[in-house]
């Protein structure tokens, strides 16, 4: 392994410290949908493992079997930040979503989402 694979992976290992360390979810998925990552916040809300979540659509965490109405995947050329709401099903917590474009070639490649539980007033 060279200097910058071995700096490559020590980023990661902290990055992932720091996101499993924070309450709001954060999920990111491809283009299509698929999850590729998600810290522990969310598999507590979503009362799923990292095995159960990764490969599966996030649409399919939230009860759907289609993108969700208001997907904002499609629109997010440009590298725009998305608002949206969200809900988990059997606990009907609300989340504001603002999911963030990861952008390569001109295409979107990654979306990252941030889930940030929202309270009753909201």
């Amino acid at each position: 392994m060279d200097l910058n694979e071995e700096a490559d992976r020590f980023t990661e290992e902290v990055l992932n410290i720091v996101l499993d360390e924070i309450d709001d979810i954060i999920m990111i998925h491809d283009s299509e949908h698929t999850v590729v990552w998600m810290n522990r916040a969310g598999m507590r809300a979503f009362s799923r493992g990292l095995d159960e979540v990764i490969g599966d659509r996030c649409y399919h965490l939230f009860g759907r079997e289609c993108s969700c109405d208001d997907c904002q995947v499609s629109s997010l050329v440009g590298g725009k930040k998305a608002h949206s709401v969200r809900v988990i099903p059997g606990t009907g917590e609300r989340f504001r979503c603002i999911s963030t474009p990861v952008m390569k070639d001109g295409q979107v490649k990654l979306v990252v989402q941030h889930l940030k539980k929202m309270d009753a007033s909201e």
